[in-house]
């Protein structure tokens, strides 16, 4: 996506995702709406900046350096949502296309038929491109 992954750091929950944003002030967060459980009240502070189709880009009201990336609804639900979109097989990277059975799959982060799969998704999404432009646009 433009930058060293060593630099991505997982939080679980989007509480530990907010709470680290808060401590670290050249950090970006990214989670998913999960839209059917309850929501971290920290969420509340947060407003639309922007939008490109199932991703939004979202600034804390009072501190607009603070952002967070949604993806919607679900990671898994979102990726393959966008595999299909462009024409990718999951199958062809060893990678199921139910989104319960990709998040069952342990440390998928570390898989690398996932690692070539994002790879080609990244060379062809267009809300892909428009994360990476969010993303570097709040750590330059």
């Amino acid at each position: 996506m433009g930058f060293s992954r060593k630099k991505i750091k997982h939080e679980s929950g989007k509480g530990n995702v907010l709470r680290k944003l808060n401590k670290d002030p050249m950090t970006i967060g990214m989670i998913d709406e999960d839209p059917h459980s309850s929501q971290p009240s920290e969420m509340k502070r947060y407003i639309e900046a922007e939008k490109k189709d199932t991703v939004k880009l979202l600034v804390r009201n009072d501190n607009t350096g603070k952002k967070v990336i949604q993806i919607s609804p679900y990671l898994e639900h979102w990726l393959i949502n966008r595999a299909k979109q462009n024409k990718i097989s999951l199958k062809d990277y060893d990678l199921p296309d139910d989104p319960v059975e990709m998040h069952d799959i342990t440390h998928i982060e570390r898989n690398n038929n996932f690692q070539s799969f994002l790879d080609e998704l990244i060379n062809k999404d267009a809300e892909i491109r428009t994360i990476q432009k969010w993303i570097k646009e709040a750590i330059k």
